[in-house]
């Protein structure tokens, strides 16, 4: 969507009355609001107009929830229930703020952005099942149900890549709300809000420091213009199941995504191991070294490939 070609105030003001409707039934208070009034047209830009009634539904139908822990670790999370009715499986689902009162205007601002964004992105076929699991869909990972007695099990190891993903587009999502300030912006609650952010972010745009280890060592998987653009219209479509394919596809051999993916978990299992570990800590590097020389070496391989890159 290119914001040159529209009147850009017509555009934010087209998303004021459905602000205000959802935050006067969910009583957000006035910070939370005024973050929203920037972040759906910049959720409606990134994904352009004809996928506007997704972003709004998500926004509509995702509350945010205030949980009031100040946890400065998982400072917000994408959350959701599973239960059994009598028309079917059904999810209740949550942004959960756990970071709030000491969150500063550009980490809450990063919170609201990352959640909903794996929100918007769970949207369709969010729910599919066999004999044995019920699965739950985020992005390009599952979280899997017993289906007898829908206890949740565990995520499946496409998490790490996930969350690469998705601070990827988050860190775009706010360039794209940081780029409205080259714009003369009539309303002055927009105007102090870009004021803001524009000072935090500073000249040389927003990179999220989420999962910032995990996005150093697949920078060049992520820069890639087949994979990224490829995985991420299959994640919004909810069409991931033909993402191991088409990998496997331009490497020649089957198995190397979900080699990929498994190597990207244990990595990230090691850096948690790291964080709280008082013994051993040279062993856990030297794993992490290992794991993430042969990470690197499936990307440039694939990177190779890869006709159009």
């Amino acid at each position: 969507m290119d914001l040159d070609k529209i009147d850009i105030n017509t555009f934010l003001n087209r998303y004021v009355e459905f602000v205000d409707k959802i935050s006067n039934y969910y009583s957000y208070e006035s910070n939370i609001k005024h973050l929203l009034y920037l972040i759906i047209p910049a959720f409606v830009v990134k994904y352009d107009l004809k996928n506007e009634h997704i972003i709004l539904n998500t926004f509509e139908n995702v509350p945010i929830v205030i949980t009031g822990t100040e946890n400065k670790i998982a400072t917000a999370a994408f959350s959701r229930s599973l239960s059994n009715t009598s028309t079917g499986y059904k999810t209740d689902k949550f942004v959960l703020l756990n970071e709030y009162k000491t969150a500063s205007f550009l980490n809450m601002l990063d919170n609201i952005v990352h959640e909903y964004n794996h929100a918007v992105n769970s949207v369709n076929n969010e729910l599919s099942w066999d004999d044995t699991y019920i699965k739950m869909r985020t992005g390009i990972c599952y979280s899997l149900f017993d289906k007898k007695t829908l206890k949740y099990i565990k995520k499946t190891e496409e998490l790490p890549l996930e969350e690469i993903l998705n601070t990827y587009q988050s860190s775009e999502i706010i360039n794209i709300i940081n780029s409205f300030n080259k714009y003369k912006i009539d309303n002055v609650e927009f105007n102090n809000a870009l004021y803001t952010l524009n000072n935090e972010i500073g000249k040389d745009g927003f990179t999220s420091t989420s999962y910032e280890y995990d996005s150093i060592i697949t920078k060049e998987l992520i820069n890639n213009k087949t994979f990224t653009p490829t995985i991420c219209n299959l994640r919004f479509k909810g069409l991931i199941e033909d993402i191991p394919y088409l990998f496997d596809n331009v490497m020649g051999r089957d198995g190397e995504y979900q080699r990929l993916n498994k190597l990207l978990s244990e990595v990230h299992e090691l850096e948690l191991k790291y964080s709280t570990a008082t013994l051993f800590k040279n062993r856990i590097i030297n794993e992490l070294k290992t794991k993430t020389s042969n990470i690197l070496s499936i990307i440039h391989e694939y990177d190779e490939k890869c006709i159009y890159k």
